[in-house]
């Protein structure tokens, strides 16, 4: 009987063992570095010989940002939606002028949509 390959399923066995050394400075380093990324040392070390370039993780700040981003994305959304949900008319009571009312909304959609690049932006920077 003929056993099926599961290769595709699984990661290729690694048999090549390489060792390095380092010096207590540049060992100093490479912690420095993983903990930017927060890969362990042979993650970091293997994923760098093969000329990956690891993201560093975010920022306080910039998960501040995204939280901030995301509070304002909800808001626009509920926005939108509450003024779709009025008819033509109670439209253009609220805005007085068709051409800003319709202006508006493309630009709150656009931005909703442009919401999904900036939000690849900062996850991409995490592992």
């Amino acid at each position: 009987m003929i056993k099926k390959n599961n290769s595709a399923q699984q990661e290729p066995k690694k048999e090549i063992i390489r060792s390095v050394r380092y010096t207590s400075e540049e060992d100093a380093l490479l912690d420095a570095k993983c903990a930017t990324c927060g890969l362990p040392k042979s993650v970091l070390i293997h994923d760098t010989s093969l000329g990956y370039d690891p993201p560093q993780l975010m920022t306080d700040s910039q998960e501040e940002a995204l939280k901030s981003l995301s509070a304002a994305r909800s808001e626009l959304i509920g926005i939108r939606n509450a003024l779709n949900a009025r008819s033509q008319e109670q439209r253009k009571r609220l805005f007085r002028n068709d051409q800003f009312m319709l202006a508006w909304m493309d630009g709150v959609n656009a931005l909703i949509r442009e919401w999904k690049t900036i939000q690849d932006y900062f996850t991409g920077i995490r592992r």
